[in-house]
């Protein structure tokens, strides 16, 4: 009864290894690394839960149900952007274009506002104060922002900062103001 166990189960695995070379053929070879360039990240996902359910769809149904969800999820992205347009007054795609213009813009303010937060937060150690105005001399400037090396031969003193107009700076008295 053992020999007949053993060889039921190594009948089994040699059954679901064809199974799997038959697959690999009438499927062709195809790695998650190209799904991975050829998805969005949602689509995917839906691609891993959905698997298991090739085995009965077939291989040509079960491609043609994981691009249907890709094309609906780019048709939906689409949408959203197009409703955004519409939601600002925008009628033409001229003028859309100068919109995402303005926007990645609006977007990149939006960052250096942020920064500007980040310098206000360390403001009491100098070290990292004179990194952060350098990076943002590199930024400004159009470089790569670069980690300064200390020098050891002394410190320089940083340019003061004009925080006129700034928001929060109310909130400040001279002295920080003066730091």
């Amino acid at each position: 009864a053992l020999k007949i166990a053993v060889v039921d189960i190594y009948h089994s695995r040699l059954k679901e290894r064809q199974r799997r070379k038959n697959r690999v053929v009438t499927r062709g070879t195809l790695s998650p690394a190209v799904l991975e360039r050829r998805y969005p990240k949602e689509v995917q996902e839906l691609y891993e839960t959905m698997r298991r359910f090739a085995r009965i769809l077939g291989p040509v149904e079960h491609d043609k149900f994981i691009e249907s969800h890709a094309l609906e999820f780019e048709l939906r992205r689409e949408i959203k952007r197009l409703q955004e347009y519409r939601a600002a007054g925008i009628t033409n795609f001229c003028s859309a274009r100068t919109y995402d213009h303005l926007k990645k813009s609006r977007d990149e303010e939006r960052l250096k506002r942020t920064m500007l937060s980040e310098v206000l937060q360390y403001i009491q150690d100098s070290s990292a104060c004179q990194q952060w105005l350098s990076r943002q001399a590199d930024i400004d400037s159009g470089l790569t922002p670069t980690v300064p090396v200390p020098s050891t031969t002394g410190e320089r003193s940083a340019p003061p900062l004009n925080l006129t107009g700034l928001p929060g700076t109310e909130k400040l008295n001279e002295k920080e103001k003066e730091v």
